[in-house]
């Protein structure tokens, strides 16, 4: 077992900012260890090796399950070099005929979709003294802020297809200022009507939006369902309205502060409107510049996804939130 992840570990059964001192004596002690280990063995090239891989396994298990799209769209992890294509198939007929008579014919038609491809990542480098002296904090903060960066990037990308899917002309957006409770029941009905049957259980109808659409759910003063105010208010403003399951976004914000989903507009979602694939595992390198004294982490993932049913979609976009 590796050094690194046994400092991993530490840092999981410990909290450093906690009020037990014992915790946060074993939590110094065990980067101090780290970083004596990393002095010790910087010339050893399976070292970083090592680093890299634990980094890739941390990364690649927030990557893949930390994330909130897979609630509400379909998602699927295959292979490296594997396709996804997605396959609808419609128009066979059952007839009735006499007995021994004549069945008429009919013709399949099958609709084929293959998932884009698209490779994301993040490359960092550290100056090799500020590793030497210090690296258990080096290597922490490039672990925590890659993988919420690569989480965020991933929401940002479906809301990004989303909001091609249905732009402002298309029929199934909803403009408002002041969402109305008629509105967000007329968007539900006709999401659950445009899902048809796939085989694959019961579809599931999601409401998804940041605090600023998702609270007037629980506004009285738009005359919700009183049961599901309370069972909204309840659970954290998290709950199920006609149905659909109410999910509230994280106000994720790019390396520059900036929202990358707005406050205003709140989507109601069928569960088959879209599909997203990840391909393979987290593809890590390390290296030191053979010019200067830089030390070099390099990370990257193969995603894929598209909204092929955009009639499963409803986007309202209030004009009475303030778009931050």
């Amino acid at each position: 077992m590796s050094t690194i992840i046994d400092f991993n570990r530490s840092l999981a059964a410990v909290d450093p900012w906690g009020s037990n001192p014992q915790a946060k004596e074993a939590y110094e002690a065990e980067k101090a260890a780290l970083n004596e280990v990393f002095k010790q063995r910087w010339d050893d090239e399976s070292f970083h090796k090592e680093v890299a891989a634990d980094v890739s396994s941390i990364l690649d298990y927030q990557f893949t399950f930390d994330n909130l799209f897979s609630s509400y769209l379909q998602v699927e992890n295959v292979g490296e070099g594997d396709r996804v294509i997605l396959r609808e198939r419609r128009g066979l007929k059952v007839f009735y005929t006499s007995r021994g008579g004549y069945i008429e014919e009919s013709q399949l038609k099958t609709e084929q979709w293959e998932l884009p491809r698209d490779t994301i990542g993040f490359h960092v480098s550290e100056h090799i003294d500020k590793l030497r002296l210090n690296f258990a904090d080096s290597i922490e903060s490039m672990v925590t802020l890659g993988s919420a960066r690569l989480n965020a990037e991933i929401n940002r990308r479906m809301f990004n297809l989303l909001q091609e899917a249905v732009p402002s002309s298309s029929p199934y957006y909803v403009a408002t200022t002041g969402m109305s409770k008629t509105q967000l029941d007329t968007a539900i009905r006709e999401v659950k009507d445009a899902i048809k049957p796939n085989g694959l259980g019961p579809t599931p109808v999601t409401i998804i939006g940041r605090a600023s659409m998702v609270d007037q759910i629980s506004d009285f003063n738009l005359g919700f369902d009183p049961e599901a105010t309370a069972e909204i208010r309840a659970r954290g403003r998290l709950g199920v309205y006609r149905g659909a399951n109410i999910v509230q976004v994280v106000n994720y914000t790019d390396e520059n502060g900036l929202p990358y989903i707005p406050a205003n507009e709140l989507w109601v979602l069928g569960g088959t409107a879209g599909k997203f694939a990840m391909y393979g595992g987290l593809q890590t390198k390390t290296w030191d510049e053979n010019t200067v004294d830089y030390r070099h982490y390099r990370c990257r993932k193969d995603i894929g996804g598209l909204i092929h049913h955009p009639e499963q979609v409803r986007r309202i976009v209030d004009a009475g939130v303030t778009e931050v």
